[in-house]
């Protein structure tokens, strides 16, 4: 008999996964990786070709199921076809054979690279407008607004990201510090955040050591964490204080950037707007607004 009760929709079990996820084995973390990575391909896979991709034995992804309180993987998998069925971007198939025709056409057709990059990154942008639900965004515009200081990091694949937070951020004349490491001086800088101040990291797998180590510091110091990454049980994730998932398709070793740069303008135009409106209602209010009517970044 199960211990727990299982969850019945997909949102509550993935919260279940996140909640449970540093007490899984190595193997059931994995499992819940690869769950929460591709929910598409885990709710249409058999347990053989699940267990082959996770590199576990069929057995494992039963003991899996019912450490969520589930009679066996098929009772599991259920969720996340239901989820299929209610709606979510159907991208089983499609991923992979934009990938062969992009490993083919690198050959000697740079046109035809630049449709299937333009495919996927349509396909990222799919994905990313039924995975962020807009509260989530709402808090994340509140967190902006309300810090003294927002720091901004990302390296790497990430660093265009963070760029482009730290410039919206600026051109709506909030104190902003983009953490580059030009000169050596993050350590510094990063020691110099207090818990009224705002920490916005972005990365991606394989995630940046130094990201990953500023976040963690940042948690340890209760100094709020606003974060993008790919998946629940990124190290950012697990150490924000809110968090966004953003998966890509995985087509390339150069990856598509749409959808966390179409996050990120999101963002910054929301803030925007929020912070107009804030000025507006202390002014009608005969207050003194924070600071003088921002522009919007373009």
């Amino acid at each position: 008999m199960a211990s727990v009760r299982p969850p019945k929709e997909f949102d509550r079990l993935r919260e279940a996964f996140q909640h449970r996820f540093e007490t899984l084995s190595p193997h059931l973390k994995r499992i819940a990786q690869y769950a929460l990575e591709d929910p598409n391909r885990f709710a249409l896979q058999t347990v053989a070709e699940t267990a082959q991709e996770t590199g576990v034995q069929p057995s494992t992804l039963i003991r899996f199921a019912k450490v969520f309180g589930f009679s066996g993987f098929s009772e599991m998998q259920r969720i996340f076809r239901l989820r299929l069925i209610e709606g979510a971007a159907p991208f089983r198939g499609e991923i992979h054979e934009h990938r062969g025709e992009l490993q083919e056409a690198a050959k000697d057709d740079p046109a035809a690279i630049l449709n299937g990059f333009a495919d996927a990154s349509a396909l990222a942008l799919d994905h990313l407008k039924t995975d962020i639900d807009g509260n989530t965004l709402r808090q994340a515009v509140r967190m902006m607004d309300g810090a003294k200081s927002i720091y901004v990091i990302g390296q790497r694949r990430a660093f265009p990201v963070a760029a482009y937070l730290a410039y919206g951020l600026i051109r709506l004349e909030y104190r902003c510090h983009l953490l580059d490491s030009v000169g050596g001086m993050v350590p510094q800088q990063v020691a110099t955040m207090r818990t009224d101040d705002l920490l916005v990291a972005v990365s991606f797998a394989e995630y940046s050591p130094p990201v990953v180590d500023i976040v963690s510091d940042a948690h340890i110091r209760k100094v709020p964490v606003l974060a993008v990454t790919d998946s629940m049980t990124s190290p950012l994730a697990r150490n924000s204080s809110l968090y966004f998932v953003v998966r890509d398709t995985r087509m390339h070793r150069f990856r598509p950037l749409a959808a966390p740069i179409v996050l990120a303008q999101s963002l910054i135009i929301a803030l925007g707007y929020y912070r107009d409106a804030r000025m507006e209602q202390a002014a009608a209010g005969g207050r003194k607004p924070a600071g003088r009517r921002t522009r919007r970044p373009r």
